[in-house]
């Protein structure tokens, strides 16, 4: 660090070391200022003297009369009265041959000429074979590239004047019959034509009329559309009030449905495993079947009361399967009453499975009547010996055989076919009952969007309406207005009161030729105003002033330290070389921009939004200039300063400094945003017309940016380059031609 301020300091003292230095170092801080100064200067106010531009007119029109008017017009004569008046450009009023050979010649940046039957096409205009009035414009673009630009304004000016007097001759024209119609008003000829002017007028009214009568048929066609779309809305919010107690209605005779389907899908799983349970006990019972009919050593009277008791129990499963089949007829009967077509039919399917169901377990209980019925039987026998016990056993057995059968039989089928049918209700109830929620919810949804729809057709119906009602009103006045004109005309000419006819016609025709002369007021809005050209154009020349201010520092200064000045460095390393020579090319960068800028800000006083931000942008802009150039110089020698000035020529324009980059060419497009030039001007527009959000500091860092790239080519990428650039400096020196 040591070495690289030790030699900052030392080039600095060398910059005023003798009057020869001093005046060098002096000249290259102000000649960049100067070149920015003047060419600013230059274009400071150049459209306030586009007067000096000579334009000549020349007109040969040859007037009009028509025969319905017969008073001579020459609307030539009154543009070339009103270019007079016009001081934007310098218009020379001469022959039409003096005017195109002066424009030729190049005495006369551009000429007009007004051609022989120019009036005639101007008050023409209403025939069917007419077509615009041409004026011949000729332009010398030879002469200069932005004088034709500027002179093509004087054209439209040109134009503008036409069109504004054109209208002006017409309520003039329209005057002058008036007054000869007045001042003639005793000839009987002028009187049938005034009074036949009065009927057009009463024609012109009477289809004013007939216009109101259809305006008014509209509006009353569209005010019954207003109570169609009131009828429509009370129908579609009646409709969906229908519709959603239909769907509550439907969802309400499917909950006993769906609340009966999950009953008795419980019930029908309790019943399954009753049944399978009884199935599976009694098959126990006959496997263990011996037991009651007694065992070795058991007397009579205990296998009776055996016997006794298996018979009781009996009875009482009989009685509960009984009961089982009375549950499932209560379960049939509760079924509810189903107007829909699915519904009915699972109700139907049901029923007849229940009913299935219910026969095959009144079946099994009467199978175990049967086995109690043989136990008593064999009970009776017990006390009468073993043999007549054995004949009621075998008897038992196969009754008992028969009831777990029956008892089998009708689980498997309830199981089967009742218990899936009342599961199947279930579900579909509840499917059934999801849909209808479904359905009521997008019919809700329907409802709302149909109203929405109305409303907005309503509200555009009755601003239609009211917007028709508003122009007959309109139409109903003008239709009057024109009555009233025509009956005031035929009074004046029965008086033959030329001022009275004058009164009539001549005022309202002055502020009608008023309005057609110029019927749009534009107002000009500026957005970051700019104060003068002059400004406008700072941008570019200082940030060129800038570039060319580097670029002559390392034209006039070594970039590479002296012999003399390393032997007073402590072992220096080449990046101390390489940053503590640029201390005195900043120090000069800094001295150019702060002499540049103030001159701009107290010398030529452009506009500064921000003085602060506008002399920032000088110092940093000053810094990385110089800070590439340097470092392309130090790594390329000559060949450096040769990319360094075809990166300025590429700047002039890419920067977008003078033209809008959209309308230049793809490639200066795609090129200017790598341009450092181009954020230099972006920062300089934000600090002299006025900063956008943060438009300035972004542009400022994208500025700084282009540092990064220099400074691995400097600290980095300059060592591998070392040879090659001897020897490329070699042979140009061997040259004795090249230094």
């Amino acid at each position: 660090m040591g070495n690289i301020v030790r030699l900052a300091k030392s080039d600095v003292k060398r910059l005023f070391a003798n009057v020869v230095s001093t005046v060098v170092t002096l000249g290259l801080v102000l000649l960049p200022s100067v070149f920015a100064w003047y060419n600013t200067i230059a274009c400071w106010d150049v459209f306030d003297n586009t007067g000096n531009l000579t334009v000549a007119v020349a007109n040969v029109d040859e007037g009009y009369e028509s025969e319905l008017v017969p008073l001579p017009v020459n609307v030539g004569e009154q543009v070339v009265s009103a270019l007079r008046a016009n001081d934007q450009i310098d218009w020379v009023f001469t022959t039409e041959d003096d005017a195109v050979d002066g424009a030729r010649a190049g005495r006369y940046y551009a000429a007009v000429v007004i051609p022989p039957q120019f009036s005639r096409d101007m008050l023409t205009f209403y025939a069917s074979d007419s077509g615009h009035a041409s004026i011949v414009y000729y332009v010398n673009e030879k002469k200069n590239a932005i004088a034709p630009k500027i002179t093509d304004q004087g054209a439209d000016a040109v134009s503008y004047q036409v069109n504004q007097v054109f209208a002006q001759t017409l309520a003039e024209v329209s005057t002058g019959l008036v007054h000869a119609i007045g001042a003639t008003a005793d000839d009987a000829g002028l009187k049938d034509a005034a009074s036949g002017l009065a009927e057009r007028l009463r024609d012109g009214a009477d289809e004013i009329d007939g216009c109101r009568t259809v305006a008014s048929s509209y509006a009353a066609l569209i005010g019954s559309l207003e109570g169609v779309l009131e009828n429509a809305n009370a129908l579609a919010a009646a409709t969906s009030e229908r519709l959603g107690d239909t769907m509550d209605a439907a969802a309400g005779a499917a909950s006993p449905l769906l609340s009966m389907g999950d009953e008795a899908k419980a019930s029908a799983d309790a019943m399954d495993a009753a049944l399978a349970t009884s199935v599976q006990a009694y098959q126990g019972l006959l496997d263990s079947f011996d037991d009651p009919f007694g065992t070795a050593g058991q007397t009579a009277d205990q296998a009776k009361s055996s016997l006794t008791t298996y018979a009781a129990l009996l009875r009482d499963d009989a009685d509960r399967y009984r009961d089982l089949a009375a549950s499932l007829d209560g379960l049939k009967a509760g079924l509810p009453k189903v107007e829909t077509t699915v519904g009915t039919h699972l109700v139907q399917a049901a029923t007849a499975q229940v009913d299935d169901a219910t026969a095959r377990i009144l079946r099994a209980a009467a199978a175990l009547d049967d086995v109690a019925e043989s136990f008593d039987a064999a009970a009776s026998k017990a006390a009468d010996g073993s043999d007549a016990l054995a004949a009621k056993r075998e008897t038992a057995r196969q009754t008992l055989v028969d009831a777990r059968d029956a008892m089998a039989d009708a689980q498997q089928s309830f199981e089967a076919k009742a218990k899936p049918k009342l599961d199947d209700v279930a579900a579909k109830a509840g499917a059934a009952m999801d849909k209808a929620k479904a359905l009521r919810d997008s019919l809700d949804v329907a409802s709302a969007e149909a109203s929405e729809a109305i409303g907005k057709a309503g509200g555009a119906v009755t601003a239609t309406k009211d917007k028709l009602t508003a122009a007959d009103g309109a139409l109903s006045e003008v239709s009057a207005k024109l009555r009233d004109a025509a009956d005031a005309m035929d009074t004046a000419l029965a008086t033959g009161d030329e001022s009275a006819l004058q009164a009539i016609i001549g005022s309202d025709l002055a502020k009608l030729s008023h309005a057609l002369s110029a019927p749009v007021a534009v107002e000009r809005v500026a957005v970051y105003p700019v104060e003068n050209f002059g400004s406008a154009m700072a941008p570019l020349y200082t940030t060129l002033a800038l570039y060319i201010g580097s670029l002559l520092i390392l034209v006039v200064l070594k970039p590479a330290p002296s012999a003399a000045q390393c032997r007073e460095l402590a072992d220096p390393k080449p990046y101390q070389l390489y940053l503590g020579r640029f201390g005195v090319m900043a120090f000069l960068s800094l001295l150019q921009t702060t002499v540049m800028g103030l001159g701009n800000l107290l010398f030529l006083q452009v506009q500064a939004a921000d003085p602060v931000l506008f002399m920032l942008v000088f110092w940093v802009a000053g810094l990385v200039f110089t800070f590439i150039i340097y470092t392309l110089v130090v790594s390329f020698a000559n060949l450096g300063k040769a990319v360094a000035v075809i990166l300025l020529i590429v700047q002039v324009t890419g920067c977008g400094g003078s033209y809008p980059l959209q309308i230049l060419p793809g490639f200066i497009q795609a090129i200017s945003p790598w341009l450092p030039a181009t954020h230099v001007v972006d920062a300089l527009r934000e600090a002299m017309m006025g900063p956008c959000q943060n438009d300035y500091w972004i542009a400022l860092g994208k500025l700084t940016l282009f540092v990064v790239p220099m400074l691995l080519l400097g600290l980095v990428l300059r060592k591998p380059l070392e040879k090659f650039m001897a020897w490329y400096v070699e042979k140009v020196e061997s040259s004795k031609v090249v230094g």
